[in-house]
Order: C-alpha cells, then structure tokens, then sequence
C-alpha cells in the first residue's frame, strides 16, 4: 500500500505543461521533499500560435514541442508548497491565409516555446506531509493558489510566425481537488476545478505578419476541469473540460477580431510502472468554439520522481 500511494504522489506532481492545459492530476495534494522531472511530446493542429492563447485566422499550424517541467515540493511552516521550472523546445510548419497575407508556402520555426517559473502553495486541506505521512493520510478536499510567469520563446521579428510571443504573460490561479473516495484502500476517483487568469505584456516589435508598431492582448479567463478514475491501483483513466474566453490582440489599438470563445474537451489514460516512474497519454479536441477556432493535441508524458525514503524511514524510527 505505502508504495502504491507513494508511487501515485509522485505521479501527482509533476502534470503541468504549456498553455493548453496543465493536465488531468495536475495540483492534486502531494507529499514534500520530492524532485521530479515530466517529460513530454504534444503534436498539435491548429490556428493557434504554439503558446495556445493567440487565435490566427487563415492559419494551419502543425506544432511539435517537448516541454519537460522540474518541480519540487516542500514546506512552508505546515503548508505543502511547489516550485516549478519548464522549458519547451520544439518546432512548427504552418501556413498562412490571413487578410491581407496570404502565404501558401509552408513556413517554419524551431527553438523553443514560451515556458515558465511557477509557484504553488496549499491555502486549505494541504499540510505539509513527507512521503511516510502521506502513505497514511485520508483523501479531503484541497485548495491552492498558483503563480505563473511565463517568459518568451524563440522570436524574430523578421519572420512570419515564431514559437515565441516576444512578450511576457503573468497567470494567477487556484486549484481544486474533490475526492469521491473515503480511504487510500479505493480506487481514486477525483474532480479537479481550476480557474485562472493570463495577464499580457504588449509585443512591442510585432513578427513581419503586421505592419504595427506594438501589439496589445486582452486578458484571457480559463476554467479547466479534469474527472479521473483508477480503474486499477496502476491504471487511471478520465476526461477533460476546458473553457476560455477573452485573449482579443490589438494591432496599434485596432482588433483583430480574434477573441477566443472555446470550449475544448478530451480523454486520457495514464499507467504507473512503478513507485517513481509513470506514464500517460491524452488526446484533447475543440468542441465548441467561436471565430472558427481549431485545435487537436495529442499528448504523451512521463514521470520521474524521487525522494529519499530511506532517510524517512531511518529519522521516523
């Protein structure tokens, strides 16, 4: 048993990716004195810049990153708090049909995404618990507050399209986990809410797709939801429910007419192979969504996470 739940708070830990989501399990309570590494592959297509929250009309982007997130959780006074770091290289192909460009040749860039620092911190329901203590601690309802700055990728302004946005993006959120199980003995069944705010800095040497002289973007609101369910102490399964809205640029103070309106949705399944080392695979669509916005992402993960249980165990006893 303790194995399995310290094998399952590993897993938990380390879910955060780019801004298409941080992903099912992403701030559920988790042990301190853990450092973890989750690395990725997301295949994406749509009229989205690879960031996720700047809709281009006339745009087929093929996007292939891989973010891979540092985290590692400790303790402020008796609250569990989490610090993270993502880098995100990759690479794009798109083309480009947007009035008055129209560019049919394929177009590309490769380096790196916007990433970010993050912090995390439990305000209800998360007591700063090792990994010993964890083992043993009962499913409750946990409420934290997260802080993102997300700093630019690669960018020149000489090209059309770039994996970076040339500006800075500051998110404030909170996360919610409810358990529909009463002890570790079930299999977990979990409802995570997590609404937040992306903050814009303006892109004051806009890409040769504009003719301004600085580019403005209004705040963006998302509601993302995830439900899972361990069909097995090992295997999870569970769907995802996102929401945004707002995310309108402006081109020297005109619009673009490009607000996001978008309700996106998908399933996943995720397996542990051990206590410290897990996998997981998600595949997310647009269900509904104004401005003809579009946006398939496959996405695969994994795990790996430590904490030296043998000291634990020597200063419990």
């Amino acid at each position: 048993m303790i194995k399995y739940v310290l094998g399952l708070a590993f897993l938990l830990i380390t879910r955060s990716v780019l801004a298409q989501g941080d992903g099912p399990r992403a701030h559920l309570f988790a042990p301190t004195g853990v450092w973890a590494v989750n690395a990725k592959y997301l295949h994406l297509e749509q009229n989205l810049l690879p960031n996720g929250n700047i809709l281009v009309k006339g745009a087929d982007i093929t996007v292939d990153v891989f973010p891979t997130t540092f985290v590692h959780s400790f303790r402020i006074k008796n609250r569990l708090a989490r610090v993270f770091l993502n880098v995100n290289p990759g690479s794009l192909t798109a083309k480009l049909d947007a009035n008055p460009i129209t560019f049919e040749e394929d177009l590309n860039a490769s380096g790196f995404s916007d990433g970010y620092v993050a912090f995390e911190m439990g305000l209800i329901g998360a007591p700063a618990l090792n990994a010993i203590e964890f083992s043993k601690h009962e499913p409750q309802f946990s409420l934290s507050g997260i802080f993102k700055y997300w700093y630019s990728g690669t960018y020149d302004s000489e090209k059309l399209i770039n994996l970076g946005t040339n500006r800075s993006t500051f998110e404030i959120g909170s996360a919610m986990a409810i358990p529909f199980h009463k002890d570790n003995t079930q299999n977990a069944t979990w409802l995570e809410i997590m609404p937040s705010i992306q903050l814009f800095t303006p892109n004051n040497d806009p890409a040769r797709s504009s003719s301004a002289q600085q580019v403005k973007q209004e705040p963006l609101f998302i509601l993302e939801n995830h439900l899972t369910h361990n069909l097995t102490k090992k295997l999870w399964a569970g769907i995802d429910l996102r929401y945004q809205l707002g995310g309108t640029t402006k081109a020297d103070a005109v619009s673009d007419d490009n607000q996001i309106n978008m309700l996106g949705g998908g399933l996943n399944i995720g397996y542990q192979i051990c206590a410290p080392l897990s996998v997981y695979a998600g595949y997310d669509i647009v269900i509904a969504g104004d401005n003809d916005i579009q946006s398939n992402m496959l996405r695969l993960s994994l795990v790996f996470a430590y904490a030296n249980l043998k000291k634990l165990k020597t200063n419990s006893n």
